[in-house]
């Protein structure tokens, strides 16, 4: 990762940021600190426990309560949709689905039908043609896509406000859903049930998949995002070239 990218993201987390004020005691660790830790965890996997806080970062208890209070304030919400809307990216919007498994339980889960009926989780994800994440919804594995379609979309369009064309499989085949893309000037191309495979939007939808490596519909999960771990089995973590 570039450290100017780097700098900014957590210049872009101060700015959003409301610290309580600050009491005795130990000073609060600094916000690049903090981002270093969680890219050191996301790439190489490192058990909480195990994170150390060095010059250069904090301590895993310390990640963990910034994620906490970052995540009750919605504060990785306005940071993601700031950062996104700065790409100014492809305008193609796409929608896809993965599922994983759900070993230990949670809210968010239910018989994956995929997978034998299995206890899993759905992530309803939405990037931009160029594939980055626009939006996530995770829900029960058993949730049809059909039920997330409006509320993926508008969390889409809430970042980007620029959308021209909305790809999607026949998962989200409802023609409520492309009126709701046209009220939005964007044209819907959701492929219907009954076409023979091979229209054309899966071409657009592998950008998707392509911009992240070692992504797969089966093994990747966007758990750093919702910050949920108790649905989450061990999946996908970007490589280190990635980063």
């Amino acid at each position: 990762m570039d450290f100017r990218l780097f700098h900014l993201i957590a210049t872009v987390i101060e700015a959003c940021d409301q610290q309580p004020s600050p009491g005795p005691g130990h000073p609060p660790s600094e916000t690049i600190r903090v981002v270093a830790t969680l890219r050191r965890f996301l790439r190489e996997g490192t058990p909480w426990r195990s994170l150390r806080a060095s010059a250069d970062q904090a301590s895993g208890s310390t990640l963990r309560r910034c994620l906490r209070r970052w995540a009750e304030t919605g504060l990785l919400a306005k940071v993601h949709a700031l950062l996104a809307a700065m790409l100014r990216g492809h305008p193609d919007l796409i929608l896809d689905t993965c599922s994983v498994r759900a070993k230990r339980g949670g809210d968010l889960t239910g018989p994956n039908p995929t997978d034998r009926g299995k206890r899993g989780t759905k992530y309803h994800i939405a990037t931009d043609g160029d594939g980055v994440p626009l939006a996530c919804i995770a829900t029960a594995a058993n949730v049809n896509d059909t039920l997330v379609f409006e509320r993926l979309f508008l969390a889409a369009f809430a970042v980007t406000a620029r959308i021209r064309n909305v790809f999607a499989d026949k998962g989200y085949d409802a023609e409520r859903h492309r009126e709701l893309c046209r009220a939005f000037g964007a044209t819907p191309a959701i492929h219907k049930r009954g076409q023979p495979r091979g229209s054309g939007w899966e071409s657009n939808a592998g950008r998707s998949s392509a911009a992240m490596p070692g992504y797969s519909r089966t093994n990747a999960s966007p758990c750093a995002m919702t910050g949920s771990a108790s649905s989450c089995s061990p999946c996908f973590r970007p490589p280190a070239y990635s980063w």
